[in-house]
């Protein structure tokens, strides 16, 4: 079962995130990696170069991300990581869609894998250390959303009090309010 963060960030507050995940040693990997991908080192920088609706955030310090290459279908010849095995943190990002609605964003990772218990993989206590960390620089500067489940970034929450409107990720995505 994945352990998930929503929340929803602006601009600035994911310069902010990439700023604290850098001394963590992380690496970025797109959702369906290239061939010849080499991972550029998680800074404050690379926040601006983002395109991708959502990333990898690996640790190879704990151990190898695992991928393998998609033999059919449109992405044939690219790698997709396996999350359920590899030391890696999903990153969805929050983003202002066509209609100018900030949309959420999430973070999750599988820590515990459910099923068959022979086949059970544990990831490596570092790996859940490392994703505490990560989800506390997510929520030590946030405020809680109205309705509850969501942490909203003081950059998002300007955006709202500018006038952006704040809904949950998807088609009929609920709209979601700064508490407070």
């Amino acid at each position: 079962m994945a352990n998930v963060i929503r929340f929803f960030m602006g601009p600035e507050d994911e310069r902010a995130f990439f700023r604290e995940l850098a001394p963590l040693g992380l690496e970025l990997y797109p959702e369906l990696v290239p061939a010849n991908w080499q991972p550029p080192q998680v800074e404050e920088s690379l926040a601006a170069t983002l395109d991708e609706p959502s990333y990898y955030l690996g640790a190879p310090q704990i151990g190898p991300i695992t991928v393998d290459k998609v033999k059919r279908g449109p992405n044939k010849g690219k790698w997709m990581i396996f999350e359920v095995v590899s030391p890696v943190i999903h990153y969805q990002r929050s983003l202002v869609d066509e209609d100018g609605i900030l949309r959420s964003g999430m973070i999750w990772a599988e820590l515990e894998v459910s099923g068959d218990v022979q086949r059970r993989v544990q990831k490596a206590a570092a790996f859940e250390k490392l994703y505490r960390q990560v989800s506390d620089i997510v929520a030590r500067r946030a405020r809680k959303s109205q309705p509850v489940g969501y942490l909203v970034l003081p950059d998002a929450v300007k955006l709202h009090q500018a006038g952006t409107e704040l809904r949950e990720e998807g088609r009929k995505g609920a709209v979601i309010r700064p508490f407070r």
